[in-house]
């Protein structure tokens, strides 16, 4: 019925579409009777224009809104039907399940109707279209949208149905291949099974080593039988009567004979599955303890200080941190296997067992405990080492490089050598701080308990060292340099504060003889001045440059000569000299006076 009935909707809709695209040529045949007032010379009546005139008027009004029901009606049945299609098809799909072969040719026909034919993707295409519609026809004719029939409560119900439906569909895959499983697991079980029990029902017969051999795997069998009955109760349960009667009559005639059998050899499937508890307890304790000899190894291993070394071991020690939680985790399934073995193994293996979780728990603890603490200490260390390495290195770099000062092949005389050795005796004051630091910090790392695990430096750290053997020669060597270096300033010293006082006296005696005035003046204040210029000035002058020459490398003596002989002639000239030249000029100016 609702199929003829979409089928009516879409004949009306074309129908309508036709009387629509031809509503034109209408108006203009109406627009002629109107004007003529006759059709074919036949006069119309006025009444009967007036009629055709508010139909024609009616049909155009009300055209669109009558348009936008059509659409809306139609893709309206499209999704009824579409929804009756869907629903049709789930039912076929959730019914009572047969043999194997019906279920996967039920998957096939689904996997053609769902994916293949795009089930999903053609539903939102409709879906959409159906709202387009929808949303047209309320905006044209708000009056539809309410009420029992409305637009938007039939929408409503659309999407509830659809999410209700959607989610039944898609869990029907997942049901077929579930049970396609199912019908897979019992049929392989089966089949194993059925063979070895006919193995198995011979093999009682044959010597007790032979039973015990042929029945070691009984675990595996057992696990093969639950396997059976679980997949064959899920068929019974989601098959229809006839395949549920007959897996019932299989499983009971297997059943039967697996029971029969069981009884016999029981005795088997307790030492099988005690080693198999075997085996799984010593492939966790392996593991474990594994993870805890590698624990301790990182742990325990001495480090010699340095901060590289130190800090590669403090990421040794976090990353041990970190797989503690693994270490526990392994420790309980080891824990549990232990429990299991040891209530079924002998009491002298079920002892050792217990020992070794013990040994085992023991470890862990101390793992789990030392790792925060090392983390301390190492955070705490890790700068107190940069300090330590830092003062170590400039001291070394200056105690080699006083070496290659010391060395090297250089002019026993040369000022630059000298000047050389200076700065090394300047920086031996700087040397022993670095060490006195060095200790200091060296002090501070001993006083943790990280100190129990690390290995401090054995190499000295001390000027006279013993690797170093030129430190000791240095030293003296560097005192003596010190001793002589202040002499040479001492010498330096007298040489500047003679040169000073020369220079002082000389320039005062030209400053006197520039003077100008009376003869007699003169001739008094040269002679009290001059008479007592002392003479001294120039030897203690002249003394502290020989004094001075001879520690002057060569190429600085010429310089000290030049200023010796300008300083020596420049006495000549303004000392006693200077003093009988005034006398003589005195003279002079009385003769002049007397012959005037």
């Amino acid at each position: 019925f609702k199929f003829q009935h979409e089928i009516l909707i879409c004949d009306l809709t074309e129908r309508y579409l036709d009387v629509l695209r031809s509503l034109d040529s209408h108006h203009q045949v109406f627009q002629r009777i109107h004007k003529d007032r006759s059709v074919g010379g036949v006069p119309v009546p006025p009444d009967q224009l007036q009629d055709m005139a508010e139909r024609l008027n009616f049909v155009s009004t009300s055209s669109s809104v009558h348009l936008a029901k059509m659409e809306y009606l139609e893709n309206k049945h499209h999704m009824q039907a579409y929804l009756t299609l869907a629903e049709s098809k789930l039912r076929s799909w959730i019914i009572k399940y047969g043999q194997q072969e019906s279920v996967e040719l039920m998957l096939r026909n689904y996997i053609t109707f769902v994916e293949k034919q795009r089930f999903f993707e053609n539903y939102e295409a409709l879906f959409q279209s159906l709202k387009q519609s929808a949303e047209a026809y309320v905006s044209a004719d708000s009056s539809v949208d309410e009420g029992e029939t409305g637009v938007r409560r039939f929408m409503r119900e659309v999407v509830t149905q659809w999410r209700s439906l959607s989610m039944e569909v898609r869990s029907v895959r997942s049901m077929l291949e579930e049970v396609l499983s199912n019908w897979e697991r019992y049929a392989s079980t089966v089949a194993s099974l059925q063979v070895w029990l006919e193995d198995a029902e011979e093999a009682l017969s044959q010597p007790e080593n032979t039973k015990r051999e042929f029945f070691r795997n009984l675990s595996h069998w057992m696990d093969q039988h639950a396997a059976m009955n679980d997949a064959g109760n899920f068929l019974i349960e989601t098959c229809d009567d006839t395949v549920s009667l007959e897996l019932k009559q299989q499983l009971l005639i297997l059943n039967g004979r697996w029971r029969e059998l069981f009884l016999k050899v029981k005795q088997y499937a307790h030492s099988d599955e005690l080693e198999k508890w075997r085996k799984n307890h010593l492939k966790a304790v392996w593991a474990l303890k594994e993870l805890l000899d590698t624990a301790e190894t990182k742990l325990n291993a001495p480090v010699h200080v340095s901060f590289l070394n130190v800090r590669a071991f403090l990421q040794d020690v976090e990353n041990t941190k970190q797989k503690v939680v693994a270490m526990e985790t392994q420790y309980k399934l080891a824990a549990r296997s232990a429990q299991l073995l040891a209530k079924d193994a002998p009491q002298d293996e079920a002892a050792r067992v217990m020992a070794t979780m013990a040994t085992a728990k023991s470890q862990l603890s101390k793992v789990r405990e030392r790792c925060p603490s090392l983390v301390r200490e190492c955070h705490v260390l890790l700068p107190l080492l940069e300090e330590m390495e830092k003062h170590i290195n400039t001291f070394y770099q200056a105690l080699e490089q006083a070496s290659r000062i010391t060395s090297s092949e250089r002019d026993p005389d040369s000022h630059t050598q000298q000047k050389h050795k200076w700065q090394v005796g300047l920086n031996d004051n700087e040397l022993l701080q670095e060490y006195q630091n060095t200790q200091g910090v060296t002090a501070q790392i001993r006083v943790y308990k990280y100190y129990n695990y690390i290995v401090l430096p054995k190499r000295p750290i001390t000027i006279a060292a013993t690797k170093h053997p030129f430190s000791q020669a240095l030293l003296k060597e560097v005192g003596d340099w010190r001793r002589q270096e202040e002499a040479n300033n001492c010498l330096r010293r007298r040489f500047e504060e003679s040169q000073q006082e020369l220079e002082r006296v000389l320039k005062k005696s030209q400053g006197c003889l520039r003077e100008t005035g009376e003869a007699e003046e003169l001739l008094k204040k040269h002679t009290e001045y001059f008479g007592q210029l002392d003479q001294r000035v120039l030897s203690v002058f002249l003394k502290a440059c020989d004094e001075l020459t001879d520690i002057l490398p060569q190429e600085e003596q010429q310089g000290l000569q030049e200023t010796v002989r300008r300083l020596h002639k420049h006495w000549k000239v303004r000392g006693r000299p200077a003093l009988t030249l005034s006398l003589i000029t005195v003279h002079l100016w009385r003769a002049r006076c007397r012959l005037t």
